[in-house]
């Protein structure tokens, strides 16, 4: 069983998306940010339900929808 938590999720009124995760979640998400910030590049966060392993599957949110794949993008 994975422990770690990190969902990005689109509230159920399409506007707003929430991020959830636990520190290992958050570590994961940090990691990210810093490749992308140290090499100008960009980076994915993909669900194990579409081949990744950054992202958790599990909804978090009652009424949210799952997104499965995140693409942090850095622009100068």
């Amino acid at each position: 069983m994975n422990s770690k938590l990190l969902s990005f999720e689109l509230t159920e009124s399409n506007d707003e998306i929430e991020i959830h995760c636990n520190e290992e979640g958050l570590d994961t998400l940090l990691h990210c940010l810093e490749l992308v910030k140290k090499y100008k590049t960009h980076d994915h966060l993909i669900s194990d339900i579409w081949g990744g392993n950054e992202l958790t599957s599990e909804l978090q949110g009652s009424g949210n929808r799952l997104i499965n794949k995140v693409t942090v993008r850095y622009w100068p």
